[in-house]
């Protein structure tokens, strides 16, 4: 195919700067690559009332090679500034014709004022259409029509009479014609998982060839994929295949040492490779080297990484498994059929006496049977010659619990002062998360972070966490704080919700066009014990309250009660669904408007009258 692209753009402000940088990809199978010629870059300025135009040089264009089978060509528009017109062009010729471009209506953050995409396809060729986004087209049109096009009809390597012969043929065309004008530009909310998802645009997926004669199903299929992946040296042709996998017993042997139960060799080995590899890249699923070449170098892509730890699992007799899948950032993959483009993941899934783990040593902290949220996104594959199947990982399936105890007594030694202490347990994703930050900015600056979130002032004065190093158990944070409530004063506003609670709300946008996406379900839960401040007796309390989201998805409890020298706080909120559609969007604002307007009331202190 020839694939023509022309683009002009008004600078408004600096903040529009990025745009005056252009990429896009190239594709790469063996020898045979996409070809980019005609390029056209010339940015125009307004300079004493004459427009000045400084075109691209042909030095400032750039190859960069991302993997084997993808380059990026990248230039910046010369003499970009506000105010800047940029017009730029290019032409890629392509023998891949399965790999049409697909084409972006929309932008993230910049409207558009009209964007067209014109496709000339033969009948030689039969295309599924994918339409994605929320807008409709301004035009949508096919036209007919004819075209003489080259075939040429490879050698037969089996029969040595049959020469590579090329011939033309007629073939009737459709001339697709789709326009958006005025498309409002793509702003990130608030629990989204990636604009890939929902962003204007449309793709292609080549399902049928036709060769002058018949028409050939070319719509890849599961089990066709399996097959090549496990074929691949770069992916699975050493899971059926361990003649030169001896070396693999260096590694086995100290690992595994003498124990027998299997369960406890995968885990050995599984925090062997866990520990001992670092993770360069974590968005390749395949291997950048040998399997041994990762093993001598300590580190490696999670294809590198996690393909090494499917090798020694499998070669330690524990059946073992990889699973290809596509991060939340990266979007939604096909259940129904593959596109490699649409993988960017490989985890390891684990089979030991009926029960199923899934595994990632890409990152040291997650703990065994444990993947990273990103993960959870949807359809996955596992790629096997015996197991091999569509999985789900779905964010309903993550059980995550938060709980948080504060304890709050009078200060014996200073008057005008409570002591207190708090313990968060977080679940293990959450636990996962922070051990992950205090590795990268250690545990003092974690805390020191951690106080500015306190309200009503809470001076902390001792932190500790315990479980760090223990990561198949959540960890617990405490803290020891000081609340000055002041000897002087007559009347202490408190707020009892100190930690944890909403001040906002986190769906600020009244309308809402795309679904809510969070990464699980919420189950949090917050519980107050109070001394009421020497000489002061309790003047207002909130009212309790109990509250339910769309028919028992949701529910928020606010449970409040005093006794003569205490005050009890219980809260708990819980959302038992981590996906909302639009629909949703408009109860669930007004259901987290509740929430903040209750946790942001106070209780009011009166001093005693003598």
């Amino acid at each position: 195919y020839i694939f023509k692209r022309k683009t002009r753009i008004k600078i408004l402000n600096k903040k529009a700067f990025e745009l005056a940088t252009v990429k896009f990809p190239l594709y790469v199978r063996d020898e045979d690559k996409e070809i980019v010629s005609e390029v056209m870059a010339v940015t125009s300025n307004l300079e004493n009332g004459q427009v000045v135009e400084t075109k691209l040089e042909k030095t400032d264009l750039f190859t960069i090679k991302k993997d084997k089978n993808h380059l990026e060509q990248k230039f910046t528009m010369p003499a970009a500034r506000e105010g800047s017109i940029i017009e730029y062009s290019y032409t890629v010729t392509s023998d891949f014709y399965f790999n049409i471009p697909s084409w972006e209506f929309q932008n993230i953050d910049y409207p558009c004022l009209w964007s067209e995409y014109q496709v000339t396809i033969p009948s030689l060729l039969v295309y599924i259409f994918n339409k994605y986004g929320v807008h409709p087209f301004s035009i949508d049109k096919a036209d007919e029509g004819h075209a003489v096009y080259l075939l040429t009809k490879p050698a037969d390597q089996r029969n040595p009479g049959m020469q590579e012969e090329t011939y033309s043929i007629n073939a009737n065309t459709v001339k697709h014609r789709w326009v958006m004008k005025d498309v409002p530009a793509f702003y990130v909310e608030n629990f989204l998982s990636t604009p890939k998802n929902y962003i204007d645009r449309v793709s292609f997926q080549l399902d049928k060839t036709y060769d002058g004669e018949i028409y050939h199903e070319v719509m890849p299929t599961w089990r066709k994929a399996t097959e090549d992946l496990l074929k691949r040296e770069d992916f699975g042709a050493f899971m059926y295949g361990d003649e030169n996998n001896y070396w693999m017993n260096e590694i086995l042997d100290p690992v595994v040492k003498s124990s027998t139960d299997m369960l406890q060799q995968a885990k050995e080995i599984y925090y062997y490779v866990a520990r001992n590899y670092t993770c360069t890249n974590h968005y390749d699923r395949t291997l950048s080297a040998t399997l041994r070449d990762v093993y001598r170098k300590r580190s490696g892509t999670v294809g590198d990484v996690n393909l090494l730890l499917t090798a020694l699992l499998r070669k330690k007799g524990i059946n073992a498994s990889p699973v290809l899948l596509s991060t939340r950032e990266f979007g939604y993959n096909y259940p129904g059929y593959p596109v490699m483009d649409r993988l960017n993941y490989v985890v390891c899934r684990v089979s030991i006496d009926g029960m199923v783990y899934c595994l990632d040593a890409s990152h040291a902290y997650l703990g065994f049977g444990n993947l990273p949220g990103n993960c959870y996104n949807g359809h996955a594959r596992i790629i096997s010659r015996t197991d091999s199947a569509s999985i789900f990982f779905m964010p309903d399936s993550i059980k995550e619990r938060r709980f948080t105890m504060v304890n709050i007594i009078n200060d014996p030694h200073k008057k005008g002062s409570l002591t207190g202490s708090v313990q968060t347990q977080p679940g293990q994703l959450e636990s996962y998360e922070i051990r992950t930050a205090i590795a990268l900015k250690g545990e003092v600056k974690y805390f020191e972070e951690l106080k500015t979130a306190a309200r009503n002032e809470a001076d902390i004065t001792n932190t500790w966490i315990d479980s760090l190093k223990d990561v198949e158990q959540p960890v617990k944070l405490e803290s020891e704080f000081v609340l000055k409530t002041g000897d002087s004063t007559d009347i202490i506003y408190f707020n009892p919700v100190l930690w944890e609670s909403y001040d906002r709300n986190p769906f600020a946008a009244a309308v809402r066009k795309y679904p809510v996406e969070m990464p699980y379900p919420i189950n949090n839960t917050y519980v107050l014990m109070m001394e009421i401040p020497q000489g002061f007796e309790v003047d207002e309390l909130p009212k309790m309250a109990r509250v339910s989201y769309n028919g028992g998805e949701g529910s928020f409890e606010y449970l409040v009660q005093k006794s003569e020298t205490l005050v009890q706080l219980r809260c708990t909120l819980q959302l038992k669904k981590a996906n909302f559609d639009p629909e949703d969007y408009s109860s669930l604002r007004d259901f987290f408007a509740f929430v903040v307007k209750k946790e942001g009331e106070q209780i009011v202190f009166k001093k005693k009258k003598q």
